[in-house]
């Protein structure tokens, strides 16, 4: 039986107000906690809620606490390049969370990679795709710290499914998570148990257990006391309704106060600071919504004389423009050790560019 909340209309503000923090804390907490959310919130059947909504959420990882470093990468292609943007997942050996072709541009691709933290060896590869006159530059920056930012739900419409207002009057405030580690290091199971999730979030602790070889018990056990206990995610990304486009932004300016701005795109979700001296906004989107978060960036770069970079990423057609990926965790060995070496880097690129160039051939 369904709470009397989903009965209530939508326009309900009491309703809304529920739904709009139900929402923050699903964020802050994840999805499974039913009896805490419930108890946040007032909110009867929260998991009845949840489903009736349609609401895809998916665990953000802290790559610090995983021991990894994430590089946003610009990419150039030559003009006759063969290459999309699936294939970087494979000739960087499944070291990329994030391949994006921009829509704005036809050479444009935006890489985020992951890598075992003070390591830089997947540049070589990419100096080997320029030197082999696949791709014409490249631009890679480090992250060094980075804000998480909650939806604010308050100018979602639930009986349309659709932002009804995209920027805010007033800066919203990340996630300040505190440190949960205590010196505690992740093993396997946790890394994989996260990296499945990431997959699949709607994949059941069963069929994750099924798949490394380990109990049910042992996978709720380890995401709950650890993955999610021990603060190896700093958000859980949640959406609503449909999304049409991811949106990446470079600024080439790191002021705060800048960051604190665009914030009040309210489908803002990160903020990376890189060096360099930039800044990497994440911002998602509804079709509607895209001219004004456009427009609202350039006003910013007239009143704080920034310049700024930006790269639209449509999600339909599917997967022509963005490919998106789970941590590495088949890289992470039962000995609880990242495990890749330059010369497997090498080794795999030189496999799979003959692949890829063969198929291409025959196309």
């Amino acid at each position: 039986m369904f709470s009397p909340l989903i009965i209530l209309s939508m326009i309900d503000s009491t309703v809304i107000q529920k739904l709009t923090k139900l929402l923050h804390y699903v964020q802050r907490f994840g999805d499974h906690n039913y009896e805490l959310l419930g108890e946040l919130t007032g909110i009867e059947n929260v998991g009845n809620v949840l489903s009736n909504l349609k609401v895809l959420v998916i665990p953000s990882p802290k790559l610090d606490s995983l021991g990894l470093s994430l590089f946003h990468t610009t990419i150039k292609l030559t003009r006759n390049s063969k290459v999309q943007p699936l294939d970087f997942y494979y000739l960087l050996d499944g070291m990329v969370v994030a391949s994006l072709r921009d829509v704005l541009t036809s050479d444009t691709i935006v890489l985020d990679v992951v890598f075992p933290r003070g390591r830089w060896d997947f540049v070589q590869i990419l100096e080997m795709m320029s030197r082999g006159g696949l791709i014409d530059n490249y631009k890679t920056y480090l992250e060094y710290r980075r804000e998480v930012y909650p939806v604010d739900y308050s100018t979602f419409n639930f009986d349309t499914l659709t932002f009804e207002r995209v920027i805010l009057d007033k800066p919203r405030e990340p996630f300040q998570l505190p440190d949960l580690t205590d010196d505690f290091k992740p093993d396997w199971i946790d890394v994989y148990t996260l990296g499945k999730k990431q997959e699949n979030p709607l994949r059941s602790w069963d069929e994750i257990a099924e798949s490394i070889g380990v109990t049910s018990d042992e996978v709720v056990d380890h995401y709950f006391n650890h993955v999610v206990g021990k603060g190896l995610v700093d958000a859980f990304y949640t959406y609503l309704g449909k999304t049409d486009f991811r949106m990446t932004l470079i600024v080439n300016n790191i002021s705060e106060e800048i960051a604190r701005e665009l914030s009040r795109i309210v489908t803002l979700l990160r903020i990376s600071y890189l060096h360099n001296d930039k800044i990497y906004a994440f911002i998602v989107g509804q079709r509607h919504t895209l001219i004004d978060i456009m427009e609202f960036i350039n006003k910013l770069s007239s009143a704080y004389h920034f310049s700024y970079e930006i790269y639209v990423h449509p999600i339909t057609p599917l997967r022509d423009f963005v490919r998106t990926y789970s941590i590495p965790y088949e890289h992470f060995t039962k000995d609880n050790k990242w495990s890749i070496t330059l010369k497997e880097l090498k080794e795999n690129f030189e496999k799979e560019l003959s692949r890829v160039l063969e198929e291409r051939k025959n196309t």
